[in-house]
């Protein structure tokens, strides 16, 4: 089953992401700036829930990237970008990325609901730096209107530090905030109606097909990044986040009668530098 990327975003936003308001965003963020080409690859074996709001969880392998030229130009989490302005404390940017949308056809909690499309997503980044602090926003559009049509807007505070000259340490809270469109599509409980089950009426035990989620707060939580140099190269990730569904998500039969409104997540990796 395909989630939506920004969940795990909304993890680390909470997404979780999903990359990940997860991982794999976040670590290559981190990557530090320089003249010419530099990157960063690898791989990092995350721990998280099926869809924003579930209560099952599953294991999968997501690739940590971040290719970057001169401080300007990237390519990462986010899709194809540029960096607008880069001075002492901000940084803003944009991108164009890939949205995977979300499947209703793999897990008994979505079946027979509408499934949310893929798409292309515009984002603006923004980052503001306070000595150790760092303020951070992401503000995410669907470009075509082919997949959850909204927009979703993540903000939060991180705070660098370095326990040991080889370590790094990333901990913050963050925000997610979504439109009326993208809130309707992945938490509203309207049926597919291509699918038989749904035009039989038969969408699961304890299903409500009449609600119907507003804009709002989605989510809010916590996430933890540390890097460890093994090398000039070489580096070991690892992840940990807790992500609270609120409002009209929370609300939603998909997480309060099928999930589970506290959202865990945690993963462990490695990249290589050059």
């Amino acid at each position: 089953m395909r989630v939506n990327r920004h969940a795990i975003v909304g993890i680390s936003a909470g997404a979780a992401l999903w990359i990940l308001a997860g991982a794999a965003p976040a670590v290559a963020q981190t990557d530090n700036a320089g003249q010419g080409w530099n990157a960063r690859i690898g791989a990092i074996g995350m721990a998280s829930p099926r869809y924003e709001g579930a209560g099952s969880y599953r294991l999968r392998v997501l690739p940590v990237v971040r290719i970057a030229y001169d401080n300007r130009y990237f390519l990462s989490h986010h899709g194809l970008g540029a960096n607008l302005w880069t001075g002492e404390d901000l940084e803003l940017g944009l991108a164009v990325g890939y949205d995977g949308g979300r499947s209703s056809g793999k897990d008994a909690a979505l079946s027979g609901y509408r499934s949310v499309g893929d798409t292309a997503v515009g984002r603006i980044l923004v980052k503001y730096r306070l000595g150790a602090l760092e303020l951070h926003a992401d503000i995410a559009t669907d470009l075509l209107g082919e997949g959850h049509g909204g927009t979703q807007i993540t903000a939060g505070l991180r705070g660098m530090l370095n326990p040991t000259e080889d370590t790094r340490l990333m901990l913050g809270p963050t925000l997610t905030w979504a439109s009326q469109t993208n809130m309707h599509r992945f938490f509203s409980t309207k049926p597919d109606r291509f699918n038989r089950a749904a035009q039989a009426g038969q969408i699961g035990p304890g299903s409500r097909s009449g609600y119907k989620a507003g804009a709002g707060l989605q989510s809010g939580g916590l996430s933890a990044i540390l890097i460890h140099s093994l090398n000039a190269r070489w580096s070991v990730i690892s992840y940990a986040g807790y992500a609270r569904m609120m409002g009209d998500a929370a609300d939603s039969p998909f997480v309060r009668d099928h999930g589970d409104r506290d959202q865990f997540s945690g993963g462990l990796g490695l990249s290589y530098s050059f």
